[in-house]
């Protein structure tokens, strides 16, 4: 190969088609001493503490405290694998209510076969959402509404601080909003980590400062319409995180479409001397009902927030292999990046030298 074959089209080139394959959340590319393609990727659980690796430095958030959250709950946690849940291969997933895309990313990364829906009203999020699709080539179809039991429009409340608590106005509960930001404060003190005050001292910040909201006018579509315009055949994981509106998603699907929803993972909201009280035995009585396995958890402690994992024991005999599950992660290696390059770009341009790093500047 001819050194001076390789231009500055060619290394962004190569870095942007890198920060496509699976696994990798950041890339940097460059020239070695002897003017070789030289590349260094960053996997997206680094092998080292994630608040020094620089992981989250090129993703479009609406603040950087909400990205780390929402990182940690998604990539590491990996909440929504809970309860038995899975990815298989072609999974079509639905992500209702996908905020900046964290959990799109994450399926993108886990299970490269799959096909998202992902569905966000608020179109300050959307924009970042499409930002983030774009920029790891997720094989995602964005569709910028919330999912209800009706089509309409109404007003949400926008916390540009805090994004993940946005809501329709109706259903908003700033005092409640408050409450879960201070318990996830002394969540993060409980855990004691160093690495963590950073993080502690910006969501103290946050609530210091109070929770602000701007009105949006936004549009949401009935279940069962989208899925019926989407002409999926299946639909392996519904994923459902509406701030109280996740009765409606649920309401919104029509009796032919239920046989279609093979696993569910929803947080429900049941907050003792509120609107929402009781909820948490409807939705479980419900996805019973429709023939699922359900378990729950809660997502802090004493929040009155809960993730409900629902699986159809016939999941279970699904031929396709499980590519995705629970502490399953695969480790990223230079030979897996090679061989997903190959094809994708012309022989020069896959480096000789390549490092999967714990850490980028």
């Amino acid at each position: 190969m001819k050194t001076t074959s390789i231009t500055p089209a060619d290394i962004d080139r190569l870095e942007n088609t890198l920060v496509h394959c699976p696994g990798v959340a950041r890339a940097q590319v460059g020239l070695d001493g002897r003017n070789r393609l030289a590349a260094r990727v960053l996997p997206w659980l680094p092998p080292t503490d994630w608040t020094e690796s620089g992981v989250l430095d090129e993703l479009a958030g609406v603040t950087s405290t909400e990205t780390q959250f929402l990182y940690e709950e998604i990539f590491v946690a990996e909440s929504y694998l809970h309860g038995g849940i899975v990815l298989r291969e072609d999974a079509v997933v639905f992500d209702v209510g996908a905020n900046i895309g964290m959990f799109t990313l994450f399926v993108g990364s886990r299970c490269p076969s799959a096909r998202v829906y992902a569905f966000e009203p608020v179109p300050d999020v959307v924009s970042r959402l499409r930002r983030n699709i774009e920029r790891h080539g997720v094989d995602a179809r964005l569709t910028p509404v919330g999912l209800s039991d009706h089509d309409h429009e109404v007003t949400f409340d926008f916390y540009p601080d805090i994004s993940i608590m946005s809501c329709r106005s109706d259903y908003a509960d700033p005092e409640q909003e408050t409450e879960v930001v201070t318990q996830y404060g002394d969540t993060v003190r409980r855990l004691g980590s160093d690495a963590r005050r950073q993080h502690l001292a910006e969501v103290d910040a946050l609530l210091e400062k109070g929770l602000l909201a701007e009105e949006r006018r936004c549009r949401l579509r009935r279940t069962s319409a989208v899925i019926e315009e989407s002409g999926v055949s299946r639909v392996d994981l519904l994923k459902i995180d509406t701030q109280r509106g996740e009765l409606d998603v649920l309401r919104g699907i029509d009796a032919r479409h239920w046989p279609l929803v093979q696993q569910i993972s929803v947080e429900v909201h049941d907050e003792a001397g509120r609107s929402t009280e009781g909820r948490l035995d409807t939705v479980r009585a419900l996805l019973l009902e429709q023939g699922f396995r359900v378990t729950t958890a809660d997502v802090v402690e004493g929040s009155g927030q809960h993730t409900v994992s629902a699986v159809r024991p016939e999941y279970g005999d699904d031929p396709r292999p499980v590519v995705a599950a629970a502490g399953d992660t695969h480790r990223l290696t230079p030979d897996t990046v090679r061989r997903w390059l190959t094809g994708r770009l012309p022989e020069q341009l896959i480096p000789q030298q390549l490092e999967v790093v714990p850490a980028l500047n």
